[in-house]
């Protein structure tokens, strides 16, 4: 099979819809794709050309990723039957109670006079339907019936709620109450128990609120203002993770597939290979090029591990890494492309909603550190390499780089469109619209030329059928993380209602006594038991609303405080227990799912050390442009020295000696130009960092 062949299949569209959730067939499938593409071409209208108000924008994306996830996600394989029985009855009786409840009112009766017989009488018909049909099924039907019904009715009531705030209706309580467990219940099906638990668990604290230990209590809250609070304020369900992900994320989504199925995922892994591939470990040198660019789009370290790492890692198994090994740079390289601009992960444009810092202005400042980290990726596999004497791919398997920039340099014009419209001061989600009318057009234009004889296309014509798949997979693509988005809203919603984000913040100040090095380390512990709950975006919308007042208090500007949670929610995608980035990878590899995780917390140790040169150096630039010049240089020499003391090798295997030099070395170069050591000043102390580093160099060079 040619390298052309293993490529292609790679990258091949899935058709199925299984790694999602359950398998649809038959009218179920054109039940999922329907509201589909209709949701990707209404997120593509309002990028671009149109206009829709936030009740309108927020409503119709959770109405449909509620609508989906409840019909794809499954309640729960092996469930015994009197529990999805159960809850199909509950359930019924929501749905019931909400409609009748709506129907009272609408005709002008007493809502107090809807008494039990309305909700038996209303409910019978679920109820029955229960029994003719499977019981999973019925609880899918219900749920899916409610999703339309109570968030229609937000967006039907908007502008009236706002009228009426402070004096809500039962019906407002009622459907309130139904989207609220619904938003749980999607959730749970989406990512497991964890984040629906977290999200009752701050409900509980808001209503118990005298019962917390003084330094976390509060007056406690109502029933009503909990549930109002949740369904109907800007801080709740519809808040920033919703807004975000509906304004932003979902079109980088779609952005992601049109290039997937353009071919452009194929060329950045050849492109790399043809750079990197004859070099020590090139296979691995592939990962973290190809991870980075491709990842820098994608947003989602978890979907670039399965995209490029089901090629890479095979790849690097050949030419002689250890499974685990392999795992672990896959995974890792694929975190450093959630750090990458112009997505990272999503993160930056909630960073932008909550900093009010423009979007061009924070990629700017975050693009030199996460290219520090892939930096210190590619040092590690280096070394990695030449202690293992891991050589490259054959020089008889490669193509010239030339000739694979000459036949896909097209594939770079939608990053530059990306780039130029946001340059010019346009809107993000408006600008990946224009990057995906260009895959379109030069795809286009290429199957025109190639049907003249022009130019030769391997990749597929993407046709109206193509756009329609594509629309599809991109939708599918982004369920797990819009599903949890609902639940991420009431964790952040009773985070503002009970003010616990000023109490914690208060709390970190006094246990790191105002030192701001503890307060990271503290940062650092709570987002990794975060990350064992929340997906990475959630985990850093949550500690960034917790821990942002202390930093602010410490005097940590507001964007450099962003960027330090930003980073260190990253960790559980690589640091055991959770490691979840692990898991997949090793899954590809057939490595060691803890010994990959290990190992990948061994190779990111700059996720660590980049936080704290946000907070004590100027890396970011902030006012000091040749501090912030001095600061990645030194980084970068810091980086080679703690990739050769992490492996252990530089020219040769090091000695105990040069080892502790090395060590030495890098903690010198990464130390900031504000500190003093013995009246010796910073930039001194970084010079005898690097003078370390060239003398153990030259040492081992010596006596080779």
């Amino acid at each position: 099979m040619s390298e052309q062949t293993v490529i292609k299949s790679d990258f091949e569209q899935d058709d199925s819809f299984v790694g999602v959730g359950s398998q649809l067939e038959g009218g179920w499938k054109k039940a999922f794709e329907i509201p589909s593409v209709c949701l990707g071409v209404f997120a593509i209208w309002s990028a671009g050309p149109g206009i829709a108000e936030d009740q309108y924008h927020m409503g119709i994306y959770t109405i449909v990723t509620w609508f989906l996830a409840l019909m794809i996600l499954p309640w729960r394989k092996g469930m015994p039957w009197i529990v999805p029985t159960g809850m199909s009855f509950v359930s019924a009786a929501l749905m019931a109670g909400a409609v009748t409840l709506t129907v009272v009112r609408l005709n002008g009766v007493d809502e107090s006079g809807a008494n039990i017989i309305d909700w038996v009488a209303w409910a019978a018909i679920p109820v029955t339907i229960l029994f003719t049909l499977r019981y999973e099924k019925a609880l899918d039907l219900a749920m899916m019936v409610l999703a339309v019904l109570s968030v229609s009715y937000y967006i039907w009531e908007y502008r009236d709620l706002a009228d009426r705030s402070g004096a809500w209706t039962l019906t407002d309580l009622g459907v309130g109450w139904v989207a609220t467990i619904l938003a749980i219940e999607v959730a749970r099906r989406a990512l497991g128990p964890w984040i629906p638990g977290i999200g009752l668990f701050a409900m509980a604290y808001a209503y118990f609120g005298r019962e917390f230990p003084p330094s976390l209590a509060h007056g406690g809250e109502t029933v009503e203002g909990i549930i109002n609070y949740t369904f109907y304020s800007q801080d709740g369900i519809f808040g920033v993770m919703t807004n975000v992900m509906a304004q932003f994320v979902l079109i980088f989504i779609y952005l992601g597939a049109f290039m997937q199925s353009s071919g452009m995922g194929r060329f950045f892994i050849e492109f790399p290979l043809s750079i990197a591939g004859r070099s020590a470990g090139g296979p691995a040198k592939v990962a973290v090029l190809a991870s980075s660019i491709f990842g820098s789009i994608s947003g989602s370290s978890l979907a670039n591990i399965v995209s490029t790492g089901t090629f890479t890692i095979p790849l690097m198994k050949r030419v002689g890494f250890r499974p685990v090994v392999a795992g672990a740079v896959e995974n890792t390289a694929s975190l450093g492309g959630q750090l990458l601009p112009p997505v990272m992960g999503s993160g930056v444009f909630i960073m932008a909603e909550i900093t009010g810092v423009p979007y061009l202005t924070i990629i700017s400042v975050a693009a030199v550190p996460a290219l520090l980290y892939m930096f210190s990726i590619g040092a590690i596999v280096h070394f990695e390499a030449k202690k293992n004497g891991i050589q490259g791919l054959p020089e008889s398997e490669m193509r010239t780089p030339g000739e694979v920039f000459r036949e896909g340099w097209f594939h770079l014009v939608p990053f530059a469109i990306l780039l130029g419209f946001l340059i010019g001061g346009f809107s993000p989600d408006y600008c990946a619209v224009m990057a995906m009318a260009s895959v379109l057009v030069i795809n286009w234009v290429r199957s025109i030329l190639a049907r003249a004889g022009i130019v030769l296309m391997t990749d597929q014509v993407m046709n109206l059928s193509v756009i329609v798949k594509t629309l599809v997979t991109g939708t599918r693509n982004s369920l797990l993380v819009g599903g949890a988005a609902g639940a991420v809203g009431i964790i952040v919603g009773m985070i503002a209602l009970t003010s616990l984000g000023l109490k914690m913040s208060l709390l970190l100040v006094d246990l790191s006594q105002g030192s701001l090095f503890l307060t990271v380390a503290l940062v650092a512990a709570t987002s990794l038991l975060l990350g064992m709950a929340l997906p990475i975006t959630a985990s850093y919308l949550v500690l960034v609303v917790l821990a942002g007042p202390a930093f602010d208090q410490l005097g940590v500007p507001i964007l450099a405080a962003h960027l330090i949670v930003f980073w260190l929610s990253q960790d559980s995608n690589i640091t055991p227990p959770v490691c979840l980035g692990a898991f997949v990878a090793a899954s590809i590899s057939k490595g060691d799912p803890w010994q990959t995780g290990w190992m990948s917390f061994r190779f990111a140790k700059m996720l660590y050390i980049m936080p704290l040169l946000f907070a004590f150096t100027p890396i970011l630039n902030f006012g000091d442009p040749a501090g912030a010049v001095w600061t990645m240089a030194t980084a970068a020499i810091g980086v080679v020295a703690f990739g050769s003391w992490t492996i252990g090798y530089l020219h040769r295997p090091v000695t105990k000696p040069e080892w502790v030099v090395l060590g030495f070395a890098a903690v010198m170069s990464f130390l900031p130009l504000s500190i003093e050591i013995a009246g010796v000043p910073g930039y001194a102390i970084n010079v005898t960092g690097w003078v370390m580093l060239a003398g153990v160099s030259l040492w081992q060079r010596k006596t080779l």
